[in-house]
């Protein structure tokens, strides 16, 4: 999987980059397949009071484009709080995937 990491006011230390590493690599887990993951992790400073933290991240799997986005304390929060959504959207793709290769299976063996 080829991720890439953006940086919007925000300094993109090493320990970021190895823990969005970790976090979106796991991913990987839960839905084979998944060419490639696009982080956008930038410090908001609109319509906000004190330091909020935004991430958001695009993965690009099977044809299908899934995105999720989430705000945060710190940019590890936002992390934190974005990889559900992302959990949530693969399994949804993945058992209606496994849905048409079923049902494609029994109406094939329907007309031998």
């Amino acid at each position: 999987m080829n991720i890439s990491i953006k940086a919007t006011h925000v300094d993109l230390t090493p320990s970021v980059k190895q823990y969005v590493d970790e976090k979106i690599g796991a991913l990987e887990k839960f839905l084979s397949g998944i060419l490639e993951a696009k982080v956008e992790l930038e410090r908001d400073r609109h319509h906000h009071t004190g330091l909020v933290f935004r991430a958001e991240v695009m993965l690009i799997a099977g044809g299908k484009l899934m995105r999720a986005e989430e705000r945060g304390e710190d940019t590890f929060a936002a992390i934190d709080l974005v990889i559900p959504k992302l959990k949530e959207q693969m399994t949804k793709f993945k058992s209606k995937r496994e849905t048409l290769e079923r049902r494609g299976a029994r109406s094939a063996k329907k007309k031998r």
